[in-house]
């Protein structure tokens, strides 16, 4: 491959590791669940029903991804970058979920128990 068709590819090569960022169960889950609140590790964890360590090296692939942003207060909590360098393809990404699906439905009815425990106080806080 000559200069020219390495630098034309670079985009497509850029496509194909974002699309693989993507490419998995849980992290598809990760991002339905960010793009319906601003989520902590601790949290997705709780919901996925997977451990922290887990969801901490898919929620790290994704933001590398440019597909989650955190906020650092008053806890680290990850949200759909939606306005990023990518926004436009983890939307796309958000919106082609089969949003009928029974882990996408038991995931949100997940979410909305701790989110109900956190206004309480009881949800994690890590």
């Amino acid at each position: 491959m000559d200069g020219s068709n390495r630098t034309t590819a670079q985009p497509m090569m850029k496509l194909v590791r974002s699309l693989r960022a993507a490419a998995h169960l849980d992290r598809l889950r990760i991002l339905g669940l960010c793009a319906h609140a601003d989520l902590t590790v601790c949290e997705l964890a709780e919901v996925l029903a997977l451990p922290r360590e887990h969801v901490m090296g898919h929620v790290r692939q994704l933001a590398r991804a440019g597909f989650l942003g955190n906020e650092q207060r008053p806890r680290p909590s990850y949200h759909l970058e939606a306005a990023g360098r990518d926004g436009g393809l983890v939307q796309l990404l958000v919106d082609l979920l089969p949003h009928g699906d029974g882990y996408h439905r038991q995931d949100l009815k997940r979410l909305e128990a701790i989110q109900g425990a956190r206004s309480k106080g009881t949800g994690c806080m890590s």
